[in-house]
Order: structure tokens, then C-alpha cells, then sequence
């Protein structure tokens, strides 16, 4: 067995591979090195591969509408990282991009499926480490950019719509207003507004909000606060 197939059955999704598979896998693998800073893939790109970090480190970043980069978190050696883009064929949603000099194994969907689909117990392990990698990257999101903006419209809605029997209230507040009153602009507005949404804790239309979960809103009050404190 190669030192790659050695590797690759020593991760947390490809440790469930039978060693013939992993030994496949390590033959199929397309080897790469990385100059520092350059680029394996790019936000709005669509990038259907799977990769194993052999040395090195990679960053995920991502750009906001203005144009402003984001680092989410970095890929350490011995890590593998899976592109939406194998999942969905739909762009990826960030850019990953080597620190220093690298190298990674790369695999393109039609070369891991086949091996994945005969084993369908490793896709538990890989989805239970999707769901990780989008929790850790929410939360990174939300202290860079949306959190204090999160927590001053929270503030705001706690106390624009109080509490009273009726969840649901008229929409008597423009994005622009909204905006105005939490300093910031109506574009992350809406967004953490939609944030909200997806999380279930509004629903918001052009006429009315719905409050659905008070409770949500004054934790993340209280999270902001905790974190203006320290």
C-alpha cells in the first residue's frame, strides 16, 4: 500500500474505506503543488473535486459584494475538504487559495463517486462533516461581518414589535430606515434579515414580520453584549 492510501485510510470519512479502496483512491489521486497565494479554485467558479491536503495550508476566503475579503478558516495536512460544486454543480461559494507552498491530492467527481457510491455508510460521515465545516464557517461569518450588525437589528425588532400575543406585525419600516437606525446599509440588512429567516426565527414580507422565536433574538443581543464586554 502507498503512503498516500496509508494516509487517506487514517482520515475521519475515508477511514470507513475497505483498503482496496483507499489504495484506488491514492492511483486515482491527481497530485498538485501550490505556489504560496495561488489559487486552487475561485469563488463563482464551478469545481467538482475532492481534495486530500498532503502539505501545507490552504485558506477558504470569501469576497462580500463591496469587494471585501473574508478568511472563513484554513485547511490544515491530512485534512480532506469537499467543493459544493461535486455535490450540486452549482458555483463555489468561496476561493481556496494556498498560504505558503503546498500540495494536495485531487480527485474530480467522476473519479470519487464511484468508489463513494459503492460504500454508501461513508456518506453519513461525509455529511456529518459537511454540516461541522458549515457550522464552523457560520459562526466565523457572523463574528467577522454580521454580528454586531445581528445584534443591533435584533435590538431593534425586540423593540420595534414588543412582545404581545400576536407574532406577526406591519411592516411599517423601510430596509433603508431599518438600516439607518443600526448603521449599516439596507444590502446587509437584508441579508441578516434572510439570515433570520432560514434559521426560523422570522419570516419577513413586503406588508408584515413574524416573530417566531423572541428568544433567539434577545440571545444574540446577549451574545454581542458578552462580546463587546470581553
Amino acid at each position: 500500500m502507498s503512503d498516500l492510501a496509508k494516509k487517506l485510510g487514517q482520515t475521519q470519512v475515508f477511514n470507513r474505506l475497505p483498503p482496496a479502496d483507499c489504495a484506488t483512491l491514492a492511483r486515482l489521486a491527481r497530485r498538485r503543488a501550490l505556489a504560496p497565494s495561488e489559487y486552487l479554485c475561485h469563488q463563482g467558479e464551478v469545481w467538482a473535486h475532492a481534495l486530500y491536503l498532503v502539505s501545507g495550508q490552504l485558506r477558504w476566503t470569501m469576497l462580500s459584494p463591496a469587494g471585501r475579503e473574508f478568511m472563513l478558516y484554513s485547511i490544515d495536512p491530512g485534512r480532506v475538504f469537499w467543493g459544493h460544486s461535486l455535490f450540486d454543480d452549482q458555483p463555489m461559494p468561496a476561493s481556496l487559495q494556498a498560504v505558503g507552498a503546498s500540495e494536495v491530492a485531487l480527485w474530480h467527481r467522476d473519479a470519487i463517486l464511484p468508489i463513494l457510491d459503492r460504500n454508501p455508510a461513508i456518506w453519513h460521515a461525509i455529511a456529518r462533516e459537511l454540516v461541522a465545516t458549515m457550522r464552523r464557517a457560520r459562526e466565523i461569518i457572523y463574528g467577522l461581518a454580521f454580528q454586531p450588525v445581528a445584534g443591533r437589528l435584533a435590538k431593534l425588532l425586540l423593540t420595534q414589535f414588543p412582545a404581545q400575543e400576536k407574532k406577526s406585525h406591519e411592516r411599517s419600516i423601510t430596509l433603508a430606515e431599518i438600516a439607518a437606525r443600526v448603521a449599516s446599509t439596507p444590502e446587509v440588512i437584508s441579508r441578516v434579515l434572510h439570515q433570520f429567516q432560514a434559521e426560523g426565527v422570522l419570516d419577513i414580507t413586503r406588508a408584515s414580520i413574524t416573530l417566531h422565536d423572541r428568544a433567539a433574538l434577545e440571545r444574540i443581543v446577549e451574545t454581542v453584549d458578552k462580546t463587546r464586554r470581553g
